[in-house]
């Protein structure tokens, strides 16, 4: 227990912050395919720094990876996946690199605005009307990597140009979860190589694990029978609000 106490750095008061968020993070990722880290990174980064925050969420994101995988695997379209996955694993790199050389007090700031920007971008109702070709699959999948990378919120970049397309709401959210599946894999080693692996990003998570797991059994169970529309609503003002409030912090 003494361990414990010296090597445990979130007080009671955060740890039950970060574990709320986790399991309400969580239903968005099981329902949507994505939101969890968008909904998570304002509030931890400020709690703990960016260099530790960002890590810690890539655990967290590749537990639920775990979960979601089976039934993506089976709605999964890979002439879609395979460019968005490659130009994310690129994307990737350049963010993780720039997690560690830029400054986290700028960078904490950027996962906010970030945040808000997408949230209101989609509370909006814009959508990509371009063609959806390989290349321009890429970019989106690049897009998405480098602002995961550096501010774990790249899963909107990707969604935004999905809903453009022709593909279901549940190929759409396979595509999402097998991108980040992949993405998630090459930003381990990213970060490993940058050496913002340590113990500290696994006493972060841990607490957040058992909530994001529950969160994310619940939320993959409401898919196809909640309304979607409803749902995403709520929960893109419920990001504007973390963004807005953890901007300011």
């Amino acid at each position: 227990m003494e361990w414990l106490q010296v090597n445990y750095e979130l007080s009671t008061s955060h740890t039950l912050l970060v574990a709320g968020t986790a399991f309400v993070a969580g239903l968005m990722r099981g329902f949507s395919g994505f939101g969890a880290a968008l909904t998570i990174a304002p509030i931890l980064a400020v709690i703990v720094g960016p260099r530790a925050a960002i890590p810690a969420i890539l655990f967290l994101m590749m537990a639920t990876s775990v979960q979601l995988a089976p039934k993506a695997f089976r709605d999964v379209s890979w002439p879609t996946v395979i460019p968005l996955s490659v130009g994310g694993v690129f994307g990737i790199i350049i963010g993780g690199w720039l997690l560690v050389v830029v400054d986290q007090e700028l960078v904490k700031r950027s996962i906010s605005g970030v945040v808000i920007f997408f949230a209101i971008i989609m509370l909006s109702g814009w959508r990509y009307r371009g063609s959806i070709r390989p290349f321009i699959c890429g970019f989106a999948g690049w897009l998405g990597g480098l602002i995961s990378g550096v501010a774990a919120a790249g899963g909107p970049a990707v969604i935004l140009f999905l809903l453009a397309g022709p593909e279901s709401s549940a190929r759409n959210r396979a595509a999402i979860i097998l991108y980040f599946i992949f993405t998630q894999a090459v930003a381990l080693i990213v970060y490993w190589v940058g050496g913002l692996i340590t113990w500290k990003v696994f006493w972060v998570a841990l607490p957040m694990l058992p909530t994001i797991v529950l969160g994310t059994w619940i939320g993959e169970r409401m898919f196809g029978k909640a309304s979607e529309a409803i749902y995403r609503r709520i929960a893109l003002f419920f990001l504007l609000a973390i963004g807005s409030s953890t901007f300011f912090a």
